[in-house]
């Protein structure tokens, strides 16, 4: 049965020029499927209301691939970053009530019941953004969880921007969110580009919504490949290695 206060956002409009291919890196093939595939999969599985994908480069041959899915896509005809991203799909949902799931379409080995303890754990809380976080003690590249001495999230920070003492935060940001779709549209407004990519995070949308007192909350993962994203070749290859150990 359908969820209808809930709804999937999916970033997928990425060029993904590391990884040398021709192929928009949503379409490159991990074990035979294109990655974007592995993250549609997963989504359908909390049987959301509407899924919305937003593209960009090589958009129609993704709308292609995808074409029997029951998607709605959203063109992201420069790449400004993920909050300019989501951004472009403010008109599809602006009148929507409810959750809203962001996902990116690059992280093809995240689990069923991570997400399903995201949004558990967002509906207990009463929060108006719950996000997926990372514990560990190992350098990774991506963006820190900045708290208070009470343990409150305040921000988050990339890892361009990060200060020395904040690059030493042991919690790192996954790029799964669920939000209140109403006040993520809002806190989108009020973001800039004013950062070390001149691009508009996503993650900013954070900060906006502390600093109007509506309650973040997170989750925590562990475990580092569970929010591998497919950055690279060695990530590709990395990600084989871990379906095939996940399989075998």
């Amino acid at each position: 049965m359908q969820n209808q206060d809930l709804a999937v956002l999916v970033l997928a409009a990425g060029k993904g020029t590391r990884m040398k291919s021709p192929l928009a890196k949503v379409l490159i093939p991990l074990a035979g499927r294109p990655l974007l595939d592995y993250v549609l999969d997963l989504s359908s599985k909390l049987n959301p209301t509407r899924t919305i994908v937003v593209v960009g480069h090589q958009a129609d041959q993704v709308k292609e691939a995808f074409a029997d899915r029951g998607l709605e896509f959203v063109i992201q005809s420069e790449q400004l970053g993920t909050g300019h991203a989501a951004q472009q799909v403010k008109s599809k949902l602006e009148n929507f009530e409810g959750r809203l799931v962001v996902l990116c379409g690059d992280m093809p080995l995240i689990r069923l019941d991570t997400l399903g303890r995201l949004l558990d754990e967002h509906k207990y809380n009463g929060a108006k953004c719950t996000l997926l976080t990372l514990k560990s003690s190992e350098r990774h590249d991506f963006g820190r969880i900045i708290r208070d001495e009470d343990g409150t999230i305040l921000k988050i920070v990339e890892l361009k921007d990060a200060s020395e003492a904040e690059k030493k935060v042991d919690e790192f940001n996954s790029g799964v969110y669920c939000f209140d779709n109403r006040l993520f549209f809002k806190a989108l407004e009020h973001i800039g580009a004013d950062n070390a990519q001149k691009e508009y995070y996503l993650t900013d949308t954070i900060k906006c919504l502390v600093r109007n007192e509506y309650s973040v909350q997170a989750i925590q993962t562990t475990d580092a490949d569970e929010i591998l994203g497919i950055n690279s070749p060695d990530d590709l290859s990395r990600a084989e290695r871990l379906l095939k150990d996940h399989h075998a």
